[in-house]
């Protein structure tokens, strides 16, 4: 059997499995204790905000406050709509697959990196700039692209990853010194 039929066959499983959990989870009806679990859902997300909102304004003591919680609020809001407009599959590996096969036709990091750089550019920052960061580059299964914000005049290695790819959707943000990929700058010119 050609390797690329097997693979489609392995994920025609894994979307039908999937697909049927879906369904059964949002075929059931709205309880009172839904309701609450949409109150914490909402509190959780604001608290979210506020965190990453804190770390950007922590970067360096110049930076705007008010302008940290539009880059925040933006990266996390954005992060979960480009989740439904892939159409995304979890986890993000197999979404990759999907897209590599021809099934799925957005999603990989760097579609992330565009389209999340796009949106964060729109806000005309003044006191945060904007860096690609890209870990393993040139490796085909490895090379790994994300956002990553620095106060105005930080380097690239001082400023935060902003990754909505590593967790579907649900953006994850670390320093970039801290984090587990060996991040680079990519220059600008090759955005």
């Amino acid at each position: 059997m050609p390797h690329r039929l097997k693979y489609l066959i392995l994920l025609l499983i894994v979307l039908l499995l999937s697909a049927c959990v879906s369904a059964h989870q949002s075929g059931q009806p709205a309880t009172a204790s839904d309701n609450s679990g949409t109150s914490r859902e909402a509190q959780a997300y604001q608290g979210k905000i506020a965190s990453l909102q804190n770390d950007l304004a922590a970067l360096n003591g110049q930076t705007n406050i008010a302008e940290a919680e539009q880059v925040a609020q933006t990266a996390i809001q954005y992060s979960s709509y480009l989740a439904e407009d892939y159409e995304l599959v979890r986890p993000a590996v197999l979404h990759n697959v999907l897209v590599r096969i021809g099934l799925k036709d957005r999603g990989l990091c760097h579609h992330w990196t565009v389209d999340l750089m796009e949106q964060l550019e729109r806000l005309e920052l003044k006191t945060y700039q904007l860096y690609w960061g890209v870990a393993h580059r040139g490796s085909e299964l490895r090379e790994h692209n994300s956002v990553v914000v620095a106060a105005k005049g930080q380097r690239f290695e001082e400023g935060i990853v902003l990754d909505p790819w590593r967790n579907s959707g649900k953006l994850h943000w670390i320093l970039v010194k801290n984090d587990r990929y060996p991040w680079k700058e990519r220059p600008r010119h090759e955005w």
